[in-house]
């Protein structure tokens, strides 16, 4: 708490991939490029989901990963 402040939860998100709560310093960046459009998107995950990779499973089919 003090490391980070008053923020918490309350300002962080969840994670798209496994869906827990995440505050804003425990989420972090990951991009892609859509397979059908060449366009590049990113979103917010928390670093358990980036440690494991777990992202790189979220939609594969549709998503050629950055990061």
């Amino acid at each position: 708490k003090r490391l980070y402040g008053r923020q918490g939860l309350a300002d962080g998100a969840d994670c798209p991939i496994c869906y827990r709560p995440a505050c804003t310093y425990h989420l972090t960046v990951v991009r892609w490029r859509w397979r059908a459009s060449g366009e590049v998107a990113s979103a917010r995950i928390c670093q358990a989901c980036k440690r494991t990779y777990a992202h790189r499973h979220w939609d594969a089919a549709n998503r050629d990963w950055i990061t």
